[in-house]
């Protein structure tokens, strides 16, 4: 009889996790010694402990929590509205193929010109504040999320569409069963760079248009040459995308597209 204590197992380090970890440490130790090897004065390139404390002084007198809720606050709006409106319309659109034709060039043209481009005109339209980063912001989504919707419903093979009426499908079963499952990840796709877009839109409308936010936090600093608050504000931005992503569209994509049979 064995009376061997077996030790437990010892926990696996993901290789994937350190792949992925590498290129920032490396980042990160180059920026640690670029003030070592280089005559980079510190305002121009604050050091990690100074952007670190800076980090920690604004999360605890709440001033970085602020600036940070307003800008999910107007993505997450923008993002609603931009797709509610973009999703429905793109089907409507692309069920008719002659329609669909008609107007992809179009709206090709307008997704190119979505984003910092509107700014100067929403200036006009709504003054410098939140109105106007917000117009930014769906404006983006929307020609975003309405091109990948046409597109994808435009991909669907003809014979699906033929298949389905020859079982006496009605035209409510044709977009259940064909239409939707069928452009489903061409619109996964655009849900994900539409929120990108107008992530990088967020920022960007801020800086110029906004009173408060992420984006305008940045630029203010520039101001009084707190290179500190910059580089925390651009951490902030890729850190924040990064969480969003993995948070909402990894398992979105994970459960939708294995819920309609598109992976095997």
């Amino acid at each position: 009889m064995n009376n061997a204590i077996q030790m437990p197992p010892k926990p696996r380090i993901n290789p994937a996790l350190v792949t992925g970890l590498l290129p920032f440490i490396v980042v990160l130790a180059a920026w640690a010694m670029a003030p070592l090897i280089s005559d980079i004065p510190a305002y121009k390139l604050p050091s990690p402990a100074k952007v670190w404390g800076t980090f920690q002084d604004m999360l605890l007198n709440g001033s970085l929590l602020s600036e940070v809720w307003a800008s999910l606050q107007r993505l997450a709006t923008g993002y609603i509205l931009g797709n509610l409106i973009a999703i429905p319309v793109g089907l409507a659109i692309a069920l008719n193929r002659a329609v669909a034709e008609t107007l992809t060039p179009v709206l090709s043209f307008f997704q190119s010109i979505a984003g910092i481009a509107w700014v100067p005109l929403a200036i006009i339209w709504f003054g410098v504040g939140g109105g106007s980063v917000l117009f930014v912001i769906v404006n983006t989504i929307f020609f975003s999320s309405i091109y990948s919707t046409v597109i994808g419903v435009q991909s669907i093979p003809l014979v699906l569409y033929r298949a389905a009426q020859s079982h006496g499908a009605s035209r409510w079963d044709v977009i259940t069963t064909v239409v939707v499952p069928g452009a489903l990840v061409q619109i996964l796709v655009g849900l994900r760079t539409s929120m990108a877009y107008g992530w990088r839109a967020l920022v960007a409308a801020e800086m110029i248009a906004g009173t408060n936010g992420i984006g305008y936090m940045t630029l203010e600093a520039v101001q009084w040459y707190q290179t500190e608050i910059v580089v925390l504000g651009m951490i902030l931005i890729g850190v924040l995308w990064l969480t969003l992503d993995r948070l909402l569209f990894v398992p979105i994509e994970r459960v939708t597209v294995r819920r309609w049979g598109l992976v095997s």
